[in-house]
């Protein structure tokens, strides 16, 4: 290759690596911020919430003690104007309850990278065209744990059940507030690496990834 073009193509790839690149120490995006990954050493020393006494186990795939989610990776849910990075994205897991239940708690492993430090979260119905469809319920997660640690779970408590058929598909959403635009969270992986049904949404619908490691969570209820 003549040297004029391998210095191009050199200088094409720095730029290319540093437009990924984040000044927020250890944090990695990859794939254009779609993915995070922490660098450093983990803080696993914050204890994960247990689901309430009573409440069987609907769905999950989160794990015990200081493994109850991957500390350090996950999929990036950005807002519009993350600095650096090429997309927004939201995302969507898919669970199937193997039984008829009521949903009175959920669990989830998000964490906080930079910006306005705060997600929604939604439960939703299947859209029949595929994807995530109507939200049954939607909360602000707020103050989430910083992305590096592990395990400090958000937990979603439902005055109102939300009641769930066996044998259908129902999602967990996790988006980033509309006024919210700088905002980057990650969703983090479940630390067994379990995969499932993920859509995610880049800003112009959503769209079907395939099967992906879960973010982690677990269902809980009656």
């Amino acid at each position: 290759m003549p040297i004029r073009s391998l210095v191009v193509s050199l200088v094409i790839l720095l730029t290319a690596v540093a437009a990924s690149a984040q000044s927020k120490p250890n944090v990695i995006a990859i794939n254009g911020g779609r993915n995070a990954v922490y660098v450093g050493k983990p803080d696993l020393s914050h204890p994960a919430a247990r689901p309430s006494a009573g409440l069987v186990t609907i769905y999950s795939n989160l794990g015990t003690g200081s493994n109850v989610y991957n500390g350090i990776a996950g999929t990036g849910v950005l807002g519009q104007n993350v600095p650096g990075m090429l997309y927004p994205e939201w995302l969507a897991y898919s669970f199937v309850p193997t039984a008829d239940h009521m949903i009175t708690q959920v669990q989830l492993g998000v964490t906080w990278v930079q910006g306005p430090n705060g997600v929604i979260f939604s439960i939703t119905a299947d859209n029949p065209s595929g994807g995530p469809g109507q939200p049954f319920k939607s909360v602000r997660l707020a103050n989430l744990p910083v992305f590096g640690t592990c395990c400090t779970l958000q937990t979603v408590n439902l005055t109102t059940p939300i009641p769930v058929t066996a044998g259908t598909k129902y999602w967990l959403v996790v988006r980033t507030p509309d006024k919210n635009q700088t905002t980057w969270a990650v969703w983090n992986d479940n630390f067994n690496e379990l995969n499932g049904q993920l859509w995610n949404n880049l800003g112009f619908g959503w769209l079907d990834e395939g099967m992906q490691a879960q973010g982690a969570f677990g269902v809980f209820g009656l």
